[in-house]
């Protein structure tokens, strides 16, 4: 099966500029079976797509106007891609010269949806319950392939026509954090799995765009800090499948507003939210 690669960029020039480069390496290596690399610019003012245009012909540059947020990003680039099979990179992720061939291995199981990289810091994701809330939680770097709850939306394959069947990134989280957890839970809800891969090594280089400076729209990080805690209130409400977990959510609720009353801010963002 061929791969598609989709990099998602805002004001991600100077990281294009240092990291593009080894993931164009990497689509010259047959193995990985890349058969493109698009860059989807999300409504950047660094003159990114510029940049590409003018420096990497061979990239499909796709431009949004305006800043639609990640999971519309995503969706975006994977619509537009070839192949059945799409490799998510973020722009400070820089993978291995054959980081591909294991984990491309593994789609022949149709119920496969997604193989997570190795970024060597951290294992699968695991989803438990913790004191009312959905948390994920890292593992132990294993040896073997494993079947992980979180398909990491920066650093994974996916099969794209299972993509396409659950509608990709749900718009629910946008702007970003946790829309590709709750992706892995509604494959798995579908049928499917999604695995990590020890052998598929890249390089997370953690220089992300979503930091205080490049979120000038978002004001400071603690709004960067709301969007984050908005959203895992959002991915754990959409969870509460039983009326045991609504009683433990509800009083862990109770009792976090009634220590940190500034927390009525992140339902309030929630509730908001849910009603767009």
């Amino acid at each position: 099966m061929d791969v598609s690669i989709v990099i998602t960029c805002w004001n991600g020039k100077e990281l294009l500029k240092k990291n593009l480069p080894e993931v164009i390496q990497a689509s010259q290596n047959p193995k990985n079976k890349i058969v493109e690399i698009i860059v989807v610019d999300d409504g950047s003012i660094d003159n990114s797509a510029e940049f590409l245009e003018n420096a990497y012909p061979q990239v499909k540059v796709v431009r949004n106007e305006q800043n639609l947020g990640y999971g519309a990003a995503c969706n975006s680039g994977v619509g537009r891609a070839k192949a059945d099979l799409v490799a998510i990179l973020n722009t400070d992720v820089v993978p291995k010269k054959d980081f591909l061939v294991p984990a491309l291995t593994h789609f022949k199981d149709e119920k496969v949806f997604a193989v997570s990289f190795n970024e060597s810091k951290y294992g699968p994701g695991k989803l438990v319950w913790k004191k009312g809330f959905l948390e994920i939680e890292s593992t132990e770097v294993p040896q073997e392939t494993s079947l992980t709850d979180w398909p990491n939306g920066g650093s994974s394959v996916f099969q794209k026509s299972v993509w396409q069947r659950l509608g990709g990134m749900d718009k629910l989280f946008l702007p970003f954090y946790f829309e590709d957890i709750d992706l892995g839970i509604r494959s798995r809800q579908a049928g499917f799995k999604c695995l990590w891969e020890p052998r598929a090594k890249v390089e997370h280089k953690h220089e992300s765009t979503i930091n205080p400076q490049n979120l000038k729209k978002y004001h400071f990080k603690r709004n960067i800090d709301l969007i984050k805690q908005r959203n895992h209130l959002l991915l754990t409400w959409r969870n509460l499948d039983s009326f045991k977990l609504f009683v433990s959510h509800l009083g862990s609720l109770l009792k976090r507003c009634l220590s940190h009353p500034k927390y009525l801010r992140v339902i309030f963002a929630a509730l908001v939210k849910v009603g767009q």
